[in-house]
């Protein structure tokens, strides 16, 4: 597909379905630019009702949503346990929330008419921000800010060399998490997009839609995705508070 005599790497979203011409300007940005912050919320609202839904008549022996929920809040704490050891429940809320909503806004955009708000760049570095900054926030609550601070100069003898190798290191890990989460998901969206493309410039039947195994896949790398990303930030966050040298 093509838009103006460039290739178009994504598949219509519901806003183009509907009319509304993604070229005009609110708060002076265009419109085409507000669509992952738009997906975005879709996701956050679509989380926040099945939460409620499953925890608004809490019992003891649960079942239906409940339990659903349960065994999902089980599964990352056992994988946050393998990872943080004991200290793993105090950054479950933090750390499980990053999982799930990372996962959900990767495979958003395999729902007609939906985009990944993850296949931009904008919305993978706010997420890899929030890591990078909890992640020193929790370090300072755990160590002070003084003593902290003093693990960049280690040993102090080495400072100078030590302070900037150890800046340069930390800020890498927010731009390695963002890229690495959007260059993935521009990856698979360009590549759906183009075999549907295929589907409709070729004219003969097709009983099995050829993007189905691309599809697929996007299902796989999207899971690991997400794992990846939950799991850096849980080292990350390990290594600030000292839960791995606990370990």
């Amino acid at each position: 597909m093509s838009e103006g005599g460039n290739f178009k790497t994504e598949l219509p979203s519901f806003l183009e379905i509907m009319g509304i011409d993604l070229h005009r300007h609110l708060l002076g940005v265009s419109l085409h630019e507000w669509v992952p912050v738009i997906m975005s919320l879709l996701v956050g609202i679509l989380l926040i009702l099945l939460s409620y839904i499953g925890t608004r008549r809490l019992e003891k022996v649960p079942r239906g949503s409940q339990a659903l929920l349960e065994v999902i809040v089980e599964g990352l704490e056992n994988f946050l346990r393998s990872v943080m050891g004991p200290t793993a429940p105090k950054y479950l809320p933090f750390i499980g929330t990053i999982f799930i909503y990372i996962l959900t806004m990767n495979l958003w955009g395999l729902i007609p008419l939906m985009h990944s708000p993850t296949n931009k760049l904008n919305t993978t570095a706010a997420l890899a921000l929030v890591v990078f900054f909890n992640t020193h926030i929790q370090g300072a609550k755990k160590h002070g800010i003084i003593n902290y601070a003093k693990h960049f100069a280690d040993p102090l003898w080495l400072a100078p060399l030590m302070v900037p190798i150890h800046i340069v290191g930390e800020l890498a890990r927010p731009l390695s998490l963002a890229l690495r989460l959007f260059g993935n998901l521009t990856g698979e969206d360009i590549a759906i997009a183009a075999l549907v493309s295929l589907v409709i410039l070729i004219p003969v039947f097709v009983p099995v839609p050829v993007h189905l195994f691309m599809v697929v896949l996007a299902i796989l790398f999207s899971t690991i995705q997400a794992i990846v990303f939950t799991l850096l930030s849980a080292i990350y966050i390990a290594s600030a508070t000292g839960a791995l040298e606990e370990e």
